[in-house]
């Protein structure tokens, strides 16, 4: 297949206002650097294009119609559609956007600039192979939108089953007896004696270690993770068994899972094990529904944080044991088709990324 200088093709704006112009009430959106886009009153563009991310993760989106765009955002047209089709360009960016990361300049915060874009060199087949193109990636990106949408309605449906059998756990509307966390279970504190806790000495062995990050990223189980603990890591800090909530205190606030394996974690997270009165997997819908208010009631310095006395001092109601038991048997059915799922996910992902490779090396069409 041959490839072709992008700038050639295509015309590359950027957005000109600050992020601060957006309008939660706005009738147009407003793409800034962020995955979700936000909104403005007034649009700017009126188009049919890509846009990426200048900066911060650098992601791709597609648009057709009317917007408005953040300083650091680009805006790609096709100067002739008969040569360049949109969509065709959107996928070969969100292709060639890795490359782009590779090649991203700054510190913290990454940035590309507009000659890392004009001179990419983009395959350019006629415009009927690069519709066909376009059809076939379409349709297994809308089936992987859609099993991720079964996999979030899964997730809702376990939250409305816990409303359902157990009330409103912010007003207790169904009235069940309220403890405090302290009187239904022990809080204890990870460990992470070492300092600096990121000393290479301490990693690399084989004792799974999970920190803040992991647990806000996880579902209402863990079941992978990422670093390892060598012996002398394991020394300073305490192997927790599978089973146990983890309930993160520092940066990520109150965020909740359940190890699916014996793991060490730091003082930033919190062990919370429960007496005979409580099942793990109701204290852990109950935080998710308190999260947010217990963040946002959060001290903050540095950053923000919480200590043990804000968890043991919690209001927590109790309905039966034999209620929360089959609340929590009901949940692990649903967790068990929920990782079908997500294992599906994962091979039509591998699915899809080898159709993009195949595409853009001229493998799938010719």
């Amino acid at each position: 297949m041959e490839y072709r200088r992008l700038g050639d093709y295509v015309r590359i704006m950027t957005g000109k206002l600050d992020a601060n112009a957006s309008d939660k009430d706005g009738k147009y959106p407003f793409f800034t650097c962020s995955v979700n886009n936000l909104w403005i009153n007034s649009y700017a563009y009126d188009c049919e294009c890509v846009l990426v991310a200048g900066n911060g993760d650098l992601n791709v989106k597609y648009y057709e119609g009317k917007f408005n765009a953040y300083q650091r955002t680009y805006i790609i047209e096709s100067m002739d559609k008969n040569i360049l089709d949109i969509k065709f360009l959107y996928y070969f960016m969100s292709k060639y956007i890795d490359i782009l990361r590779n090649g991203s300049i700054g510190g913290v915060i990454k940035y590309i600039k507009l000659g890392d874009l004009s001179e990419a060199q983009i395959p350019l087949p006629s415009l009927q192979i690069q519709e066909r193109i376009v059809e076939v990636l379409g349709k297994a990106q809308a089936s992987i939108d859609a099993r991720k949408e079964q996999i979030t309605l899964l997730d809702e449906y376990i939250q409305s089953i816990f409303y359902e059998m157990f009330g409103d756990p912010i007003t207790n509307s169904k009235g069940w007896e309220i403890r405090t966390l302290k009187e239904v279970g022990n809080l204890q504190r990870g460990k992470s004696k070492h300092r600096p806790r990121n000393a290479p000495e301490l990693l690399g062995g084989p004792y799974p270690f999970v920190q803040t990050g992991d647990i806000a990223n996880a579902g209402l189980y863990i079941n992978n993770y990422f670093q390892t603990y060598s012996e002398l890591g394991l020394k300073q800090s305490k192997m927790w068994s599978k089973g146990t909530l983890c309930i993160t205190i520092a940066a990520n606030i109150a965020k909740t899972t359940i190890l699916g394996f014996d793991a060490c974690f730091p003082d930033s997270i919190v062990a919370f094990i429960p007496t005979e009165k409580v099942d793990n997997m109701y204290v852990q819908l109950w935080f998710r529904f308190l999260q947010e208010i217990i963040e946002a009631s959060a001290p903050e310095s540095a950053q923000k944080n919480i200590n043990l006395r804000i968890l043991n001092d919690l209001d927590i109601p109790i309905p039966p044991i034999h209620f929360q038991n089959q609340f929590a048997n009901i949940v692990q059915k649903i967790e068990a088709q929920k990782q079908l799922m997500e294992k599906s996910l994962v091979e039509m992902e591998n699915n899809f990324n080898s159709l993009m490779q195949r595409a853009f090396k001229g493998e799938l069409f010719s």
